[in-house]
């Protein structure tokens, strides 16, 4: 058996635009890529979309026109290495991949400058020893474990008007009487 993962057909089938879908680029020109116009390489990762590739948008088509370039011009050991990557994306659970995918998005609508500053922090944080690391994250998550606690505690003192779904009337409060 080679170096890549054995997978299934559609497993494999699956796995590789998944991979197309991670190695996109995201500077799209503004011409869609037509399915003619794209090399036997691309037609060939893409080949499920086929008959579907008209109909997606144009950022769409460029985007996986771009990933299956770029999948196709990698070699084996950064073809194995991304399958890796998607087997522990895939054993994530659903909860933790819609959050990685929130915070990538809001990541991306960061300013450039922003966006080198959090790159900067983060190989900075890699480079640190493992116990730094931990020592960290553990300051980190009791900080953001006070913060919800404060929070809650604020919200739990707040006084509370009482809950009436719509469509039922609220209690009256009573009225003074009018003078006269």
């Amino acid at each position: 058996m080679s170096g890549e993962t054995a997978l299934s057909g559609e497993t494999a089938m699956n796995s590789r635009l998944f991979l197309v879908m991670l190695l996109l680029g995201f500077n799209c020109s503004a011409l869609a890529v037509e399915w003619d116009e794209l090399d036997p390489r691309q037609q060939a990762v893409l080949g499920p979309y086929k008959q579907a590739w008209s109909g997606f948008s144009e950022e769409k088509r460029q985007h996986y026109a771009n990933g299956a370039r770029r999948w196709a011009e990698m070699n084996r050991d950064g073809r194995a290495q991304m399958q890796r990557r998607f087997q522990r994306w895939q054993a994530l659970p659903e909860p933790r991949r819609r959050s990685l995918v929130q915070q990538f998005e809001a990541f991306r609508q960061l300013s450039p400058e922003d966006q080198q500053r959090l790159r900067r922090k983060q190989r900075e944080f890699q480079g640190l020893p493992r116990d730094e690391q931990q020592r960290l994250r553990r300051r980190y998550e009791n900080e953001r474990g006070r913060a919800e606690k404060g929070a809650f505690e604020k919200f739990k003192t707040r006084k509370q008007r009482p809950f009436h779904p719509r469509g039922e009337k609220r209690p009256s409060r009573p009225r003074p009487p009018r003078g006269g």
